[in-house]
């Protein structure tokens, strides 16, 4: 089995005698054990009269089985050793997949093991089940992407089993009694859920031969049945699904445009990569490729290249345009441009040194790519035992060890008008057609022939190009000495107006780095004006930047350069030569790009869309959006932001540079593999740097302060359907023993708040808790959306499970030393990549914790609380003494009995004129 030669983990691939495929990894840094099962059967084999029976099964394999017969018990199990469980449907594939501590594996795995060979289908739990998928169906009736799938899976052959209904609904569940639906459930799991049909992925700190011990005596159980059917499908699409244009209305703002050449499956081509070579190609970001064309022209702020469904037997190859107003009103100039691109491609060939590049860039992506988390990589190697032979299981996304010029020419053959379907997503387009579930606008037509002509010749495209060779493309260079001395960042400058630090990391062994620049600036206590300024200009440089050095970010070399409530943030990140001098030259772009003239109107109007989008988003996200407005001092709303920016001009983008860049506090820090003189070098260029502004100091991040104050109420409108509620919690105070008490208090509700309010009383398909700390001060949020229920429903069962809780608060203490120890695990573990590491260290210091001790700190306060602390710290939350509330919700209030002293807030600006601020 092929891996990186940055990869110290041990492997081994093994078949059971029953036929299950099993990868074991031994990962002796990691924290936590995961663990996957997937079976090679989804939503591409539900009965043609039941489609999203496959979607049911996945949700009633974690309804009881006939050895641990309770709803979730897995669940709940896990969650005492500070783990999860959750699983997807796909079109061929079903997953299941959990994590836990390092212990109990054993016990994991049969739980595992009774979960998917014997499940208990019991009537009632079916019907619980589609009341939960029907949630879940009708949480995503405002979703746009969901909507615009479902006209894709219209305009498809009805014969290929991608057309079918994927999610299910009670719509479709109710045509069956509930004993048939519980014989099609049988019957599916007899017939596909098979030890042949599945994989199983382990990763944990235990060496291998204890792993395959352990996997073997409960693995070897599982039964096979009769052979499992093969399935061949038809094309994807008819002829006359091709060479065609589909309108789509959207829900939320947006004009973009999908170009799609259908071809055949690629799964055989996977180490020659034609498709990966040629969205290298056009989906170059640089100079006078396709999107600076696009950019010259004004008719699209952004294009990705490549993505598009896919499956054994079909693969969708993408280019997706972002169009602007211009955009819209030129549909035919810019599939003219595309065909002579293609045209272009064509003449000057697929050169061997383009496929050569593309191999070293997926090289590099594969030895310096941050590590998946072990839940996320045991769900991506069971699909991968499917897909590829052992030898490339863990490289087969990666490896173009057999470039082939013939076959990436061959796949460019199909890039043709008749081979193309276009999409246009506009609130303006002219539609005739309503989807079938999720009731999308949409009409179809054959392609106007002006634009399946030669008439693309005509556009002047004289000023396009294939992308040039990478010049940021280098070897890595060999890792630095580490000096003890450096282990910890260092402040290796201290003056006024500049604090800098520097360490060197020795866990990782990479040629890696992380270097952090951010500025305070006093501007920003202006007001929202300054706010939506920044955010504009930002989004301008970034423009620039993102073009110009394209091809340094898929070189390895990254940059992000975000806004933030005290000013705005450079970070850079990846291989560590050149890093530095890079990030010291970004440092001088924010100065010297001044002229944005091309890109203003473009930039700002993707600017307020996307602002107004957020007011379309589901109701628990905009009642957190909200939530963290109120809270924060220097946060201002989407609305308010995008009425101020409104009125900018470009005039006025340089004056908030100046205004920004008149007096700020500059803080960062060099971590990784670099050297001592490395840093030192870099650090006089941005002391240089500095020494040309005003110094100030850090600018307070302000807390509103609701301890002590009545509760807060605050409603928000929605446009979807559902009702949402949140109830906020703002901790006493924010000293370490209040911080841990929080945070376990959230893991002690967590399982039991989802058991009572989804499972039990099915109030709707997002339901949850969590630990939301705003500029460090700690909180615990709880939160449900109802497609069923009103607000005051919602916040009725919220305070009614939070009072049963307090009644029976004493029955916990038999879990409080598992939940105390899964925390503790939590803060003893190693971080997962470099990374992590960058940025626990980074934050620590805009913390102020300059000795880096936080987390023995946490864990030596967590070790001395008692059961009786988070007794009393959970009463007294539950009787508001000593905490504050915000109870935020979309939709009817009926029967909600708020408290007499109540105060509604129905002014953001007011509130926020008045608080006070921590």
């Amino acid at each position: 089995m092929l891996k990186s030669a940055y990869d110290n983990r041990q492997y081994k691939y093994t078949e059971l005698a029953n036929g299950l495929k099993v990868l074991l990894i031994q990962d002796k840094y990691s924290a936590k054990s995961a663990c996957s099962i997937t079976i090679n059967a989804g939503h591409f084999q539900d009965d043609q009269d039941c489609q999203g029976l496959s979607h049911l099964l996945e949700h009633m394999l974690f309804s009881g089985n006939h050895q641990f017969p309770f709803p979730n018990e897995f669940a709940d199990y896990l969650a005492n050793y500070n783990g999860t469980i959750n699983a997807s449907t796909g079109t061929e594939f079903t997953s299941y997949f959990y994590e836990l501590n390092n212990d109990n594996n054993q016990i994991a795995l049969v739980h595992l093991f009774a979960m998917i060979v014997k499940p208990k289908f019991h009537k009632s739990f079916i019907e619980k089940e589609i009341s939960a998928i029907d949630a879940e169906f009708s949480l995503k009736q405002k979703d746009d992407l969901r909507r615009l799938y479902q006209v894709h899976k219209e305009t498809c052959n009805p014969a290929h089993p991608f057309s079918k209904f994927s999610v299910g609904n009670k719509s479709v569940f109710s045509e069956f009694s509930l004993l048939e639906l519980q014989q099609k459930l049988l019957k599916f799991h007899q017939r596909f859920y098979q030890p042949q049909n599945a994989s199983l992925c382990l990763i944990t700190p235990h060496d291998i031969s204890t792993s395959e011990d352990l996997v073997q005596s409960v693995f070897t159980e599982w039964l096979n049945s009769p052979k499992v059917p093969v399935t061949s499908y038809p094309d994807l699409y008819l002829p006359e699904n091709l060479g065609i244009k589909i309108n789509i209305k959207p829900i939320q703002h947006a004009q973009r445009m999908i170009l799609t050449f259908p071809l055949p499956g690629q799964g055989k081509y996977f180490r020659s990569k034609p498709l990966s070579v040629l969205s290298h190609i056009f989906g170059d970001e640089g100079d006078n490729g396709l999107l600076s064309f696009y950019k010259q022209k004004n008719w699209a702020t952004s294009l990705t290249a490549g993505g598009g469904v896919e499956g054994s037997n079909f693969k969708d190859f993408n280019i997706n345009l972002q169009l602007t107003d211009e955009g819209v009103k030129n549909q035919q100039g810019i599939v003219s441009a595309l065909f002579s691109f293609i045209q272009l491609i064509k003449s000057e060939g697929v050169s061997k040194w383009r496929i050569e590049e593309v191999s070293t860039l997926n090289k590099l992506d594969w030895d310096f790519s941050d590590r998946l988390k072990p839940i996320d990589e045991v769900q991506q190697l069971g699909t991968a035992m499917f897909e590829f032979p052992e030898k490339y299981l863990l490289c087969g996304d990666y490896v173009l060890d057999c470039p082939d010029q013939v076959l990436t020419e061959k796949m460019l053959g199909y890039f043709c008008p008749s081979n193309l379907r276009v999409k246009l997503v506009s609130p303006d387009a002219n539609t005739e057609l309503i989807s079938k579930w999720y009731n999308t606008p949409y009409s179809v037509k054959t392609l106007d022939t002006n634009i399946t002509s030669e008439t693309y010749k005509l556009i002047d495209t004289s000023s396009l190009k294939l992308p040039e060779a990478n010049s940021f493309l280098q070897p890595p260079s060999p890792l630095k000495k580490i000096n003890p001395k450096y282990q910890l960042p260092h402040k290796i400058v201290n003056k006024d107006g500049l604090e800098l630090w520097y360490g060197q990391d020795n866990q990782f062994k990479q040629p890696k780095g992380n270097c952090f620049l951010t500025f305070d600036c006093p501007a920003i206590n202006q007001g929202v004006d300054i706010i939506a300024g920044k955010r504009l200009w930002v989004a301008l440089l970034n423009e620039r930047l993102n073009q110009k050095y394209y091809q340094a970010d898929i070189a390895g070399i990254h940059f992000h350069f975000y806004p933030h409530q005290g000013g705005f943030s450079i970070q850079t990140s990846g291989l560590s030569h050149p890093q530095l001098s890079f990030c010291s030259k970004l440092l001088n772009e924010i100065i010297v790009h001044d002229d944005f003239t091309k890109s203003f109107e473009r930039v700002k109007s993707k600017q307020l869309h996307g602002l107004s989008n957020t007011l379309l988003n589901k109701p628990i996200n905009r009642l957190f959006s909200r939530l963290a407005v109120l809270i924060q001092e220097q946060n201002y709303s989407p609305e308010l932001l995008a009425f101020h920016m409104e009125q900018f001009n470009l005039g006025d983008i340089k004056q908030t540079k100046e205004k920004l860049l008149n007096s700020f506090h500059l803080e960062g820090l060099m971590y990784g593999d670099w050297s001592y003189s490395d840093a030192e070098r870099v650090a006089l260029e941005i002391e240089d740097f500095r020494n040309h502004y005003t110094t100030t100091d850090k600018i307070k991040r302000g807390v509103a302060q609701i301890i002590q104050l009545p509760t807060h109420t605050h409603y928000v409108e929605c446009e979807h359907p559902d009702s949402a509620a949140v109830i906020y919690f703002q901790a006493p105070n924010s000293d370490l023993k209040t911080t841990a008490l929080t945070m376990l208090t959230e893991q002690l509700l967590a399982a039991p708040f989802f058991q009572e309010l989804r499972t039990v009383q099915q109030l709707g398909y997002l339901v949850g808790t969590g630990y939301v700390p705003y500029n460090n001060h700690p909180g615990i949020g709880f939160y449900v959306q109802s497609p069923h229920k009103n607000a005051g429903q919602l916040i009725n069962a919220i305070n009614t499970f939070l009072l049963a809780t307090a009644d029976l608060i004493d029955e916990y203490q038999k879990v409080w030393q598992m939940l105390k120890n899964g925390v503790i695990k939590q803060f003893i573990q190693q971080d997962a990549n470099l990374n992590m590491k960058s940025q626990r260290l980074w934050m620590a210091i805009g913390n102020g914790n300059d000795s880096f001790d936080q987390k023995e700190s946490m864990l030596r306060t967590i070790n001395e609380l008692e059961f009786i602390d988070i007794k009393n710290y959970f009463l007294n939350m539950v009787a508001r003494h000593g905490f504050g509330e915000f109870v935020l919700y979309s939709g009817d209030l009926t029967h909600l009995t708020h408290p007499a002293n109540a105060i509604e807030v129905s002014a953001i600006a007011s509130f926020k004129k008045s608080a006070h601020y921590l």
